[in-house]
């Protein structure tokens, strides 16, 4: 009998497909803290490290928010499977220490992170649709919370709480919301709505940390921590998220009545693409699924709904198709498999116009 794979359990419960709006596609949420009496991870000995590792887990793993919480020692797990998990959160772990021992839990939900003697001794993650995102961070605050009973976290109150970057001292929040924004990108509305947002307390990246929008999408997130309060600045990234959402929305409102023949034949020629590929890279892949996912939505595709795209848009990532292979992938191999994948995902569809 064949053992369960709690990452294929992990990809099965994907809120991918739950989210409600094919725009507004997910938001997130990450809580940094490090406890007082022990150094940053980049300066701790494999001693110390074990000792805020064994006691972070076993806090966190008691915590009653948590549905059936799982723990993963990082050096315990196969590359792919932690790039899997780092992928499915959107979350980066890295010390640069080799001696710190570090670790991952993750509950059934498949929503919630906590990262371990990461960058800090402590990120907790949420990551949730739309709707949703005042539960995940009420859910996120009360574990926060849970724990402050337990552990001194590093509070300094001319900075509030410490972190390894003094940037995101303060709250120690970051909120985002994951947008997509294909229309206003296309007709070219998307600079001047930047510059208007950008004059205020949010900022705005890709997928990669970087100004390039891969696949269309935008991430919004709060761009101070320092004297705010959290409600403030969740406040201030649901007000700019709302604002992008209502303009890509009227946008592609415009679109359905009278479509506009240059998206028209972007779409068609993404299926193409993606449909005949032999060999395809992440950037390109994105691209073509953009435009499908926003084809779906206009209603010029049929075959597939916007839940089932967003999966396969996500699951086109190197540790996804790993998981789908049952195994690591090597780099020469990869654009086949990717490609193996879409064309096997996407038979469904087909151009209605």
């Amino acid at each position: 009998m064949r053992e369960p794979n709690p990452f294929i359990d992990l990809r099965e419960k994907s809120f991918w497909q739950k989210s409600e709006t094919p725009i507004w596609i997910a938001s997130s949420f990450f809580l940094q803290r490090n406890l007082s009496s022990h150094p940053f991870p980049m300066k701790m000995n494999a001693v110390e490290s074990e000792g805020t590792l064994a006691a972070l887990k076993q806090s966190i793993m008691s915590t009653k928010q948590l549905d059936i919480p799982i723990f993963y020692e990082m050096s315990e797990l196969k590359p792919w499977e932690r790039e899997y998990l780092l992928e499915h959160f959107f979350a980066t772990c890295d010390t640069n220490n080799t001696e710190c021992k570090s670790g991952v839990i993750v509950d059934q939900s498949g929503s919630f992170l906590a990262m371990i003697n990461g960058e800090d001794h402590l990120v907790l993650h949420s990551i949730s649709s739309k709707s949703n995102w005042r539960e995940a961070w009420k859910k996120l605050s009360e574990i926060e919370a849970e724990l402050d009973k337990n552990h001194s976290f590093a509070y300094s109150p001319k900075f509030g709480y410490l972190t390894s970057e003094l940037a995101n001292s303060g709250t120690a929040l970051t909120a985002q919301a994951l947008l997509h924004l294909p229309t206003l990108i296309h007709l070219n509305q998307m600079d001047e709505v930047l510059l208007k947002l950008l004059e205020g307390e949010v900022q705005v990246s890709g997928l990669t940390g970087q100004s390039d929008f891969i696949g269309e999408i935008v991430i919004i997130q709060n761009r101070f921590n320092i004297g705010l309060t959290e409600e403030h600045i969740l406040k201030e990234v649901d007000r700019a998220a709302t604002k992008l959402m209502e303009l890509e929305k009227r946008a592609r409102d415009e679109l359905r009545e009278e479509p506009n023949a240059l998206l028209v034949d972007k779409v068609s020629r993404a299926i193409g693409l993606l449909k005949h590929s032999t060999q395809i890279e992440i950037k390109e892949a994105l691209s073509a699924l953009s435009f499908i996912k926003l084809g779906i939505d206009l209603k010029w595709i049929s075959g597939l709904s916007d839940g089932e795209i967003n999966s396969i848009f996500f699951g086109v990532r190197r540790a996804h198709l790993a998981l789908f292979s049952s195994g690591e992938i090597q780099s020469d191999q990869l654009p086949q498999r990717r490609a193996e994948f879409l064309q096997e995902a996407l038979k469904p569809i087909s151009m209605r116009l």
